[in-house]
């Protein structure tokens, strides 16, 4: 039982330590009530500003391509009299995997009063509690 116990145990520490869409969400979601001038300090100047109705809109965007290398294919080789033959299989080409984040801020007075975001990037770790 106990070995069981040990791999569970590790790959629950092991999750604890990954970027998550929560983690994510809490980052933003702390900055609610700060002023605009911290966040662009902060962030640096956002991408696009949008203005209307007393609201303020500041979007930040983070675009990435991910490299997934592929994996070499197995070889076997056989001999029918003095001739060998070489046959592959398995084996992958690479990929590139298209990343983004969008955030947006809404600000109202100067102050941020709340965040969305999309993307498959937008992840954190999850702050110390």
């Amino acid at each position: 039982m106990r070995q069981i116990i040990i791999p569970i145990v590790s790959l629950l520490s092991l999750a604890a330590c990954m970027p998550t869409v929560e983690g994510y969400q809490a980052l933003v979601d702390g900055w609610k009530g700060a002023p605009e001038s911290q966040l662009v300090a902060q962030w640096g100047i956002p991408d696009s500003v949008y203005q209307t109705g007393g609201v303020k809109y500041l979007k930040y965007q983070s675009n990435r391509t991910v490299i997934i290398p592929g994996t070499a294919p197995t070889y076997t080789t056989t001999m029918i009299g003095n001739t060998a033959y070489t046959n592959s299989y398995g084996g992958s080409a690479p990929s590139a995997v298209a990343m983004s984040c969008e955030t947006t801020f809404m600000l109202q007075n100067g102050k941020i009063v709340g965040t969305t975001f999309r993307g498959n990037d937008c992840k954190a770790m999850l702050p110390e509690a």
